[in-house]
């Protein structure tokens, strides 16, 4: 059972964290210092940038692309990838830890210049804090890792649980009655992860306070061994596994953009946006002969396309006839088209030029926004 009181503290740590340092003496220092007393129950939540020195997951680089590129190297699946003005391209992804975080969790923040990456296992490194304050105090605690990311549908960052310690992490609501006798079906508390947030109102290791000490959670505290793993959502249950634009590009075939990504803060031209929409619409292998017979052009700034017969003649790709191929690729580079510009929050209108023998001889497509 848990208290009706939470207190966090955040006890000052006077050493300085380096990659060798003995991080578990530094905190149960820390808390000595403070004449803190440890009881059952309580809950330690620890910054992973600090884990990361102590283990000495730091490292150099000497631009933006290299920073990118580890990035990627951090990384199992990329979510969603946006640029800003100042040139800075800025990837949602998910990290080989299971969390989805933009910039894969790297901090260059705080660290001299280096480059801060995730602990190689944080559970594990949870686990081995853990034992060693428990030993230290005599006590059975909870430990979490907590690090910053931002949240989808809401402005701002906040903690969650990394790595974990001494507890599940979730409280399973499903099949216990409301308050009105209803059996709930569906909540899953996050209590790792709300743990981390309210430590993370006290803590900032850049601030000298890496660490926070919870106390009245201790209800929560079981002999679960999953870890903070367990509250990574699994690919196959993500109905967010793309951002909306990746998404699309994605069922067209095409899962690397020529050229510069779209805009994070909504600020492409229309031309810009067309003319992306149209690498999009050439990029990757074609689904349907054709595409070749036809060429595609803007007009007005980006208020048109215009898709009209190619100069030199095309090839046959399928042996069929070159004519009604012809006719395939111009259907299929039209729908290809419109679902590339919805993807730019554009919509578009189509209009079929025929010749008098009734084969077409091009398309104008007239271009507007989705959300004037």
């Amino acid at each position: 059972m848990n208290d009706r009181l939470l207190t966090v503290y955040a006890p000052p740590v006077e050493e300085a964290i380096v990659a060798g340092s003995d991080l578990a003496a530094i905190l149960i220092n820390a808390l000595r210092r403070n004449r803190i007393d440890l009881k059952d129950g309580d809950v330690l939540v620890v910054a992973s940038k600090v884990v990361s020195k102590a283990e000495g997951r730091m490292t150099q680089v000497a631009n933006r692309a290299e920073f990118e590129d580890l990035v990627a190297d951090s990384s199992s699946h990329l979510v969603a990838e946006r640029t800003y003005a100042s040139g800075t391209t800025v990837q949602i992804v998910r990290t080989h830890a299971g969390t989805v975080q933009a910039a894969a969790g790297l901090d260059q923040s705080n660290s001299g210049g280096a480059v801060v990456l995730h602990p190689v296992d944080s559970d594990r490194s949870a686990d081995e804090l853990r034992a060693r304050v428990e030993q230290a105090f005599s006590v059975r605690i909870g430990l979490v890792i907590s690090d910053t990311t931002s949240r989808p549908w809401r402005i701002g960052v906040g903690d969650f649980a990394l790595g974990l310690s001494g507890f599940s992490g979730l409280d399973d609501q499903r099949g216990r009655l409301d308050d009105d006798g209803r059996v709930q079906t569906v909540t899953v508390r996050a209590i790792a992860d709300e743990i981390a947030a309210a430590a993370d109102l006290v803590k900032g290791s850049s601030r000298g306070l890496p660490m926070a000490l919870v106390r009245g959670a201790g209800g929560y505290l079981d002999n679960g061994r999953d870890g903070a793993k367990a509250l990574n959502r699994d690919l196959d249950e993500d109905w967010f596994r793309h951002g909306h634009v990746e998404a699309i590009h994605r069922g067209l075939g095409v899962t690397a953009v020529p050229g510069r990504a779209a805009a994070g803060d909504g600020g492409d031209d229309i031309l810009e946006r067309v003319s992306r929409a149209l690498r999009v619409v050439r990029a990757g292998q074609a689904r349907t002969p054709g595409h070749e017979a036809w060429r595609m052009r803007i007009e007005g700034a980006g208020s048109r396309v215009i898709i009209t017969p190619s100069d030199g003649p095309a090839s046959p790709q399928t042996e069929g006839p070159p004519l009604l191929e012809a006719m395939v690729g111009l259907g299929s580079l039209v729908e290809r088209t419109h679902t590339a510009l919805y993807a730019e929050d554009l919509t578009a209108t189509t209009r079929w030029q025929w010749q008098q023998s009734s084969y077409p001889r091009g398309v104008i497509i007239d271009i507007g926004l989705q959300r004037p």
